[in-house]
């Protein structure tokens, strides 16, 4: 009885094994995702914090439209942050960047309890940095999407 119970649970662990293995191998690269759940590219190449410690004064806009707001974008440890989204409860999150031709392009995504979600998109040249976001918001009954400019340079 107790080779018999051996050999079935062994059964089960090689089975078990074997779905995870072929579940991984399954896993299309696209569908990877970083710590806070933000889709990783299929062509992004390990990137580092290229632009930690930086910091730059923008003014934004909503996209199509002039100039409304200024922000503060600050690289730090690792993360994100517009200052500029602190009102609406947006906090600071990891980014990703790489180098890209001349600049350094950056990824992020902030996250609100209150106020939804903003997918970060942005280059840095030099001392400049030109950046989007995209804010989703949903409610059972309405949604919103809405998209931004930034244009800036380093603070010094």
């Amino acid at each position: 009885m107790v080779d018999s119970m051996k050999l079935l649970l062994s059964n089960i662990a090689v089975s078990i094994a074997a779905l995870v293995i072929l579940s991984m191998v399954s896993m299309p690269a696209g569908a990877a995702r970083d710590e806070e759940n933000v889709p990783i590219p299929q062509d992004a190449a390990k990137s580092s914090n290229l632009l930690d410690g930086k910091t730059f004064v923008a003014q934004s806009g909503e996209k199509g439209k002039k100039a409304s707001n200024n922000d503060t974008i600050v690289f730090r440890d690792g993360r994100f942050l517009s200052e500029g989204c602190l009102p609406w409860n947006f906090g600071d999150a990891a980014y990703k960047s790489k180098i890209e031709g001349d600049g350094i392009r950056f990824q992020a995504q902030t996250v609100s309890p209150t106020h939804g979600t903003m997918v970060w998109d942005g280059i840095v040249r030099g001392d400049a940095i030109e950046a989007t976001s995209i804010w989703n918001r949903e409610r059972w009954y309405w949604k919103v999407k809405r998209e931004y400019w930034y244009a800036g340079q380093l603070k010094k």
